[in-house]
């Protein structure tokens, strides 16, 4: 990467693209660097948990992309990318703002996926950064109105969803009746037999009802309607949903046709498009054809 006349353009700046940003720039402080992101704070998402309990503080877990980046030398652009031209090296951004790279590094993430679940967006709540966090936590402060009607879903037994069913039980004891609701047959699907164990263990002990073979066939305004394996329906009334169930990778638009899997990039095992070597994919939106699709 010596001489190179333009900028080294990282777009997005979550664990991959601060970690390439920041492993390039011990390599060769002149490198000119730029990263875009359309927020201006990194989140620790493994720790959301902890703050969600008081545990740590908020400003733990986000510090601003400028403090991260300006005493490194990296230049931060606070934009939203609206698409690339990968032909002309180009990226195009809200504003009429323009610019133009010698090497590109896409680490856009993942967004929500509802699957085109009538009900997700407009009834549930999420837990992907300190917006959905605060909104979480309003909700779970308001005392209840009905004694009866307790009935908290979680949507999702993967590790966000199974953490956020123990911490919230933790925190607000009984004044919740939790349950998890999982479409396949067993939680934490991608994980080892023994951290599935353990976690069975922690839902159990705190009376956590789990929903394993399940989908969530749509919400309302007042009650979520769930089908098992054996196609039975049944309507339920809660108090609140939690939506962990999933995302999709988050891919730029393109000028150019790229090819992808799963609705993911396809790279070589060097993290480049075959067909523009010159940009590197990583994370969430790339997939590398002889790997395991590990998360």
């Amino acid at each position: 990467m010596k001489g190179i006349k333009k900028p080294i353009v990282i777009v997005g700046a979550g664990f991959a693209g601060i970690t390439t940003a920041l492993h390039l720039k011990n390599l060769d402080s002149n490198l000119p660097i730029i990263v875009i992101d359309s927020k201006s704070k990194f989140i620790f998402k493994p720790l959301m948990y902890e703050v969600l309990s008081n545990e740590i503080k908020s400003w733990e877990v986000e510090p601003s992309f400028n403090t991260l980046f300006a005493s490194r030398g990296i230049t931060f652009v606070q934009k939203e990318l609206l698409k690339i031209n990968l032909t002309k090296r180009s990226l195009f951004l809200k504003n009429d703002f323009e610019i133009q790279y010698e090497y590109l590094f896409l680490c856009t993430g993942s967004i929500i996926n509802s699957y085109s679940i009538k009900g997700v967006n407009e009834y549930c709540h999420f837990f992907n950064d300190m917006e959905d966090l605060n909104n979480l936590r309003i909700f779970l402060d308001k005392p209840l109105n009905n004694l009866d009607q307790k009935n908290l879903f979680i949507i999702g037994a993967g590790p966000s969803g199974i953490e956020l069913a123990c911490k919230i039980s933790d925190i607000y004891n009984k004044k919740f009746k939790i349950s998890v609701i999982e479409r396949s047959n067993e939680i934490l699907s991608r994980s080892k037999i023994f951290n599935r164990e353990e976690a069975e263990k922690a839902l159990e002990k705190r009376d956590i009802q789990l929903f394993l073979g399940t989908s969530v066939k749509q919400i309302s305004e007042e009650k979520i309607e769930i089908s098992n394996s054996e196609s039975e329906n049944e309507s339920i009334n809660y108090k609140g949903i939690i939506w962990t169930a999933g995302v999709k990778p988050n891919l730029p638009i393109f000028e150019e046709s790229l090819l992808t899997h799963q609705g993911r990039i396809l790279v070589n095992d060097r993290l480049q498009l075959e067909s523009f070597k010159d940009v590197f994919v990583l994370g969430d939106i790339s997939f590398l054809k002889t790997d395991q699709d590990i998360p």
